[in-house]
């Protein structure tokens, strides 16, 4: 994929991130959606795979990730503008225990699994 052909959706005007619209390859992003942000450009900092999340700017840990108009979760480590967005440096504000899931396993952390 061309790095021109790279779009990501902004949902609302307030959101800081945009959802991928394909995969993400580092470099230059269109940013497009129903907000003023249209028709600007983002450069992204790392891969991003279809459906997920990029940053539309700094963020703290304890920050709120911000889509649909609201806060969809909190920072977990500090992410820089252009950044992937996921599970391995953000938690749920609507599913709490996700944030105890590992991000490269899917089991959650807060239960401990025996061998019978």
């Amino acid at each position: 994929m061309k790095n021109m052909d790279q779009i990501c959706y902004i949902v609302h005007e307030p959101d800081n991130v945009a959802t991928a619209m394909a995969d993400i390859e580092p470099g230059k992003v269109c940013l497009t959606g129903e907000c003023g942000r249209t028709g600007n450009e983002l450069t992204a900092l790392q891969s991003v795979p279809f459906g997920h999340k990029i940053a539309l700017k700094d963020m703290d840990e304890g920050e709120e990730i911000i889509k649909y108009g609201v806060c969809i979760g909190l920072v977990t480590k500090k992410i820089r503008k252009g950044m992937h967005v996921h599970l391995h440096n953000m938690k749920s504000a609507y599913d709490f225990r996700s944030a105890e899931l590992d991000p490269v396993t899917i089991h959650a952390r807060d239960i401990e699994y025996k061998v019978y």
